[in-house]
């Protein structure tokens, strides 16, 4: 008897069973007026691979509370705020926003079992709105606390439509995960800022439909077989359910140097690129060759080297450089920003000569160190005052020469820096005869001051013009 025959035989009546129970599913409605399946045919568990994922990760998803500073009319004022982060590896490190710890005075994680641990930050990466932070491994060790640690995935291998989960602290309520799928794999956004300081230049995002609300931010976004694919960052407020991540690979870059250095160095040049789009044609350029140069830094090495607006970029150091739609742009910025700092650039560029007729050219652009346009905050509290140090793109920004100097961005009221007549956007030059370079130097240089008992001059740039103010020693309050 044939093998297939023998096992029909064997199982009997049961080999029926399940189109029986199927029948009975279609035909109990229909004749007893039910409205609902009996409840021992449903399954009303989340599928094997959600709780799959959710025990690989779930385990390793924490709270962050902290506490930053800010200041207003020069008085120094802290706030709380809460995020999410994931722990990476046995070490106790966590992975989570710029927005959420990269400025934080204080850091306390929130385990999922409730304990609460002291934390540092080890670094942080505003480009990127990345930042990593330490848990006290001796807290840990004393108290006999235990935690998990998640496994990075590899964000090139997302795919359209594909089943992701979102966890995190969403407005305080810990522990919470969202589900959806993954919306776009490569959504460009222009360059933004967050308080100012740049983000979201090197790099696009991955778009969910999991709901990405205030204080998810820097927790994961998984995939259903318990991988981190992304680092939830940013929801659209006006929107139904449009969350963005940073994708994992982006993290996966950036951890080696937060851990080696603290920050990520990267070259700067001064170009400003926009899509080609159209314009292939009028320089006669196949589709998928070239970004469009929209602008040139002021005084940048871009500049000094030559290159204008409207120019065209073909190719830096044998790399040819493909810009036609928005979504190629952060790979040709990172590229050229992953160079290294000080080197020397081989450009090609096609360029618009009388009109309609086009070149091509060849220059060379030695990088600078990247700079933000902001810098941290420090209180001069004899003056009462805070102020930045300036940066070399600011004064780009402001169209400004290259100077030394600080930069004033609180006055408190009565104080004597305000009484002499000091404002916002002021960058003091000198105090006497001492030119100021940085904060910490104009803060020994105020406190010297302060033992005067007569009045000095301190030097101040307002707009293009300098101009002197007359500080008298106890003239504040």
């Amino acid at each position: 008897m044939p093998k297939s025959v023998k096992q029909d035989v064997k199982r009997g009546p049961w080999r029926y069973m399940g189109w029986v129970i199927a029948a009975m599913v279609l035909l109990i409605p229909q004749l007893g007026g039910c409205t609902a399946v009996p409840a021992w045919l449903v399954n009303d568990q989340p599928s094997w691979r959600t709780q799959y994922a959710l025990a690989h990760v779930a385990p390793a998803v924490v709270r962050i509370n902290v506490v930053m500073r800010d200041f207003r009319n020069g008085v120094p004022q802290n706030f709380r705020a809460i995020g999410s982060g994931v722990i990476i590896d046995k070490q106790g490190r966590v992975l989570t926003n710029f927005h959420v710890a990269g400025r934080a005075r204080r850091i306390e994680i929130i385990l999922p079992d409730q304990e609460r641990v002291r934390a540092t930050l080890i670094g942080s990466d505003h480009w990127t709105d990345l930042a990593l932070v330490q848990m006290d491994m001796a807290q840990i060790k004393a108290r006999h606390l235990h935690f998990q640690w998640a496994t990075l995935g590899n964000s090139r291998h997302v795919h359209l439509g594909e089943p992701v989960l979102a966890i995190g602290t969403p407005y305080g309520l810990s522990r919470t995960v969202t589900g959806g799928i993954i919306s776009n794999t490569d959504r460009f956004f222009n360059a933004t800022t967050i308080d100012g300081y740049e983000t979201g230049w090197f790099n696009n995002w991955l778009q969910t439909d999991a709901a990405i609300n205030p204080g998810n931010s820097g927790g994961p976004l998984i995939n259903l077989r318990g991988y981190v694919i992304g680092i939830n960052t940013r929801g659209d407020p006006e929107a139904n359910n449009l969350g963005f991540a940073i994708p994992i690979n982006v993290a996966r870059r950036v951890i080696p140097s937060l851990l080696k250095y603290g920050k990520v160095a990267r070259s700067y040049t001064g170009l400003e690129l926009e899509p080609m789009l159209g314009l292939s044609r009028f320089y006669h350029l196949p589709p998928e060759k070239g970004v469009l140069i929209r602008s040139v830094d002021h005084d940048s090495p871009a500049s000094a080297a030559g290159i204008r607006a409207l120019d065209v970029l073909l190719s830096v150091n044998g790399q040819a450089t493909n810009g036609r739609f928005p979504e190629q742009i952060s790979a040709v910025r990172r590229y050229i920003a992953d160079q290294p700092i000080g080197s020397k650039l081989t450009v090609v560029l096609e360029r618009m000569r009388n009109g309609s007729a086009v070149e091509r050219i060849t220059r060379y652009i030695v990088t600078q160190r990247l700079e933000s346009v902001i810098s941290p905050q420090h209180q001069i509290k004899p003056w009462g005052i805070v102020v930045r140090n300036l940066t070399s793109a600011y004064l780009r920004q402001q169209q400004m020469k290259m100077m030394r100097g600080v930069l004033v961005t609180s006055v408190q009221s009565g104080s004597i820096a305000d009484n002499a007549g000091m404002e916002d956007g002021d960058i003091i030059r000198k105090v006497g005869a001492t030119g100021i370079i940085d904060s910490m130097q104009l803060k020994a240089v105020a406190r010297g001051m302060a033992k005067s008992k007569k009045p000095y001059a301190v030097v101040v740039r307002r707009g293009r013009t300098e101009r002197i103010l007359v500080f008298t020693p106890g003239s504040g309050s």
